[in-house]
This record gives structure tokens, sequence and C-alpha cells, in this order.
């Protein structure tokens, strides 16, 4: 794919996504007639992955590399580049995957449970799901790219392709940008509902705004590994967002475990730059 012709599709994204979800709707509806929930949703990922290659699922291993086993800049780089699989990623895209599966399994309950009139709240099936979930991850890379630099690395054996995309963000322009942001909105609402629609927009650009922050903080920009991780984290914060219990922050009582979680979890990324100095350590 050329740079240039990617950069001007990137508006796309979203309508892309949502049709890998459809495609990964359509295996777990298939499925899930003939097995049990968990078989489908197993199913249903392993056709997504196919479909698309693991190519997202590719970037999130290399940055568990990356970033778990790099002290610095130029080291973390230099790892995601190296096409081995290590420690990092295998336990980290072990405990994804798992994460992915247990919340499907738990947002078919609930919609179980909310057609018996039982306990769950109101919640959309789970094919509909797929297709938010894939379409509003992939909106994340667009406002990355668009806001954050393009990490050009002259050592890489690809530098021709790479250096060439960072220079083709200039195509990425602002009505593009609203392209985008305008599938990203309008899918989830249409799909599934204001209330539900909120939640997806609200885990998605929190985790792109994470993103964004942590990639400037630690190795100064993105590149497409990167990228690619965050497609899937924001992928698994929608399912996530979705299966929450969110009556319990109602309470104090139960409330202030994950407000704990919260700050012990943000604490390492906001203060990174200011307990190292990075730069020092490549």
């Amino acid at each position: 794919h050329h740079p240039a012709f990617l950069m001007r599709s990137m508006q796309w994204f979203p309508c892309f996504g949502a049709l890998i979800g459809a495609w990964a709707a359509a295996f777990y509806m298939g499925a899930a007639v003939l097995w049990p929930t968990a078989i489908a949703v197993g199913i249903s990922t392993f056709a997504s992955v196919w479909l698309t290659g693991c190519f997202h699922e590719d970037g999130l291993a290399d940055c568990f590399d990356g970033f778990g086993g790099g002290w610095g800049r130029v080291q973390i780089l230099r790892i995601m580049k190296d096409s081995r699989v290590g420690t990092y990623a295998l336990v980290g895209m072990s405990l994804v995957l798992y994460l992915k599966l247990q919340a499907l399994v738990g947002l078919e309950t609930m919609q179980q449970q909310q057609q018996q009139g039982g306990p769950g709240s109101s919640s959309s099936s789970v094919a509909a799901i797929l297709v938010v979930a894939h379409a509003a991850s992939r909106w994340s890379c667009i406002p990355l790219i668009y806001c954050c630099e393009y990490i050009q690395d002259d050592e890489d054996a690809k530098r021709g392709l790479y250096n060439w995309f960072a220079q083709s963000r200039r195509l990425l322009t602002a009505p593009r940008l609203l392209l985008g942001t305008a599938s990203f909105l309008l899918l989830p609402l249409l799909l599934l509902g204001l209330q539900q629609a909120v939640a997806v927009w609200l885990a998605v650009v929190g985790v792109t705004i994470a993103a964004g922050y942590y990639g400037n903080a630690i190795i100064g920009g993105v590149v497409g590994d990167f990228l690619g991780a965050t497609i899937q984290v924001s992928e698994l914060a929608v399912y996530l967002v979705l299966l929450a219990d969110w009556e319990a922050l109602g309470s104090w009582q139960r409330a202030w475990p994950l407000a704990l979680l919260l700050g012990v979890a943000a604490a390492p990324v906001i203060y990174s730059r200011r307990i190292v100095d990075f730069n020092t350590l490549c």
C-alpha cells in the first residue's frame, strides 16, 4: 500500500472497521446456533484475526515487548522492530485475548438476562457490539496521526516506507479528520442507542488521549505498531465499558477500590518522565 493512498483513505477507517465487525458478527451468530457462547465468541475472534492477518494484534505484541523491555526511546523502538516474540508479548496478548473472550461472553449473558426480565441492565446484541467496537476503535489512529509526530527511523530496514508515511501526514486534512469522526459518532448511535453510544465514545476517546500522551512522553510520537496497539486497547475498552456495572459507583464503599486502581495505574505514566530521563538511557 502506498502511504499517500493510505493517508487519504483514513477517514474511512471506521467504516472498514464496521465491515470487519460485521464479518466477526456473522461468524458469531452462525456459531452460536450450534455451540455455547464461549465457543461462538472464540470462533468469531478467530475469524476477525484471520481476516485482518493479526495486523493490529502484531502491533500490540510489539508494544508489549518494546515498552515492557525497553529502557529508552531508541531501545524501545529497536525491540519493537524485532520480529521475534518475547515474554511480554506472549503473556500480554494471552491476557488481552482472554479479556476479550470473557467480556463478549459476559455481554451475551447480560443480554439474555435483560430479555428474560432479570437483573441485567438494558443491553445490545453481541453482533451489534462487535460491529461498533471494530468501527470505533479504528477511529483512534486518525487523531493520533493528525495530532502527534509520526516517528521517522533512518536505521529501520523499512525506513523508506515508514519515513514516507510520516511525510504524508499532511494529506490527512481537517475535513478527512471530521469525516472519520462523523462515522465514529454515527455508527454507535445507530446500532446501540444514545446511552451506550456515549459510553463507547468516552471509552475510545479516553484511550486515544491516554495513548497520545504516553506515546509523546516516552518515544516522542507514534509509530505503526503503536497505532495498532491503540486500536486493540480501544476495542477491549468498548467491551469492558459496556459490560461494567456502573451502578456500583453510586456507593463510595464500592467505588473507592476503583478510584485507587485508577490512581495506581496513572501514576507511572504521569511521572515517568520526571522519575527517569529516558534520553540519557538510550
